[in-house]
């Protein structure tokens, strides 16, 4: 479940990161497009928590959420809870973000969460809310708090691929695919749905190699029975494994076209909504192409996940796209 000798790089990498960055005390949020059905208002809450179980004492080798965390009292989680959502009028999805698990109780309680759903019940709107969670905190105890929701429960799984050997020798993940199918079981004899979240590119992988295992771990976990697919394309964070790689040259984000060529093939295959909302576009520590596509690649990707209409990715074009055929196709000979 875990490679020793990874997860020690990851541990040194992590001890130094945490004793330089303090996290936030502060919630954020923003709306943007989803959606449910048909495209909606949705409402994004980053609340700052004590963070993620795992992340504090090792993690992921591509994540620095960790760094964002802080020790917030529960009343503090709630009161910058409701100030956000005070903010959000007119959603119809609510998603909630802790940079770690909603339903571990070291970072919320299951008596704040309670809070947290029925603050949620005055706005009649939300249909639906999304929380996240790694499997493990995900029993029928945990769900409980469930019950003071109105609106429709998903929880949001970092699957990040169905191949164990990716997620262990590349990701740091420290679950098996058997922990997230009963993670997956309890949620659907709960009536809550599942978001499995994908990661586009984790390190040590081609980008040929990472596009076929983003749409290969799509099906697999469609057939598992999830409700959505994200695809998250790696962003090099700070004080991560995955920014010591590209600081020596050794690692680059996934290209923008490899993100349209994963929706577009897994939305042939799958009878779910197929999403990803890429962060740090056109940055050189995001996804990106050749600078002067981004945007309008970008674009395509943000408008197909808000509306599932694979329009707005077949009329997208650039020179760039040429040479991002060759690099997929020539990396293959490098390994």
């Amino acid at each position: 479940m875990v490679n020793q000798a990874l997860n020690e790089v990851v541990q040194k990498i992590r001890k130094a990161g945490l004793a330089k960055f303090k996290g936030r005390s502060g919630a954020t949020f923003w709306k943007e497009k989803d959606f449910l059905g048909k495209e909606v208002n949705a409402g994004v809450v980053i609340l700052p928590t004590l963070g993620c179980r795992w992340g504090r004492s090792s993690g992921c080798t591509m994540c620095g959420y960790v760094y964002d965390s802080y020790g917030s009292s529960q009343e503090e989680i709630l009161h910058n809870f409701k100030a956000a959502l005070k903010s959000l009028d007119g959603i119809e999805y609510l998603k909630i973000f802790n940079s770690g698990s909603f339903f571990d109780s070291a970072e919320i309680t299951q008596d704040t969460a309670r809070k947290i759903f029925s603050a949620i019940n005055a706005q009649s709107e939300i249909t639906q809310v999304q929380a996240e969670s790694r499997p493990e905190f995900i029993t029928e105890d945990a769900l409980a708090a469930k019950d003071e929701l109105q609106a429709i429960l998903e929880i949001g799984i970092g699957l990040e691929t169905t191949s164990d050997y990716i997620r262990e020798n590349c990701i740091n993940k420290n679950f098996t695919l058997e922990d997230f199918k009963r993670a997956l079981k309890i949620c659907k004899n709960s009536g809550v749905k599942v978001k499995a979240y994908l990661l586009v590119k984790p390190p040590f992988l081609s980008e040929k190699e990472a596009i076929g295992d983003a749409i290969a771990s799509a099906i697999d976990a469609y057939k598992l029975g999830v409700d959505r697919i994200s695809f998250n394309p790696v962003n090099v964070q700070r004080a991560t494994l995955v920014e010591y790689l590209w600081k020596r040259g050794e690692y680059n984000p996934p290209w923008l076209w490899s993100v349209v060529e994963i929706l577009e093939s897994v939305k042939k295959k799958v009878k779910v909504p197929v999403l990803s909302h890429p962060t740090a576009v056109g940055k050189r520590r995001g996804a990106h192409n050749c600078g002067e596509c981004d945007s309008k690649v970008y674009s395509g990707i943000i408008n197909f996940s808000a509306t599932q209409q694979s329009k707005y990715l077949k009329n997208l074009s650039c020179e760039c796209k040429e040479k991002w055929e060759a690099q997929v196709e020539l990396e293959q000979f490098e390994h």
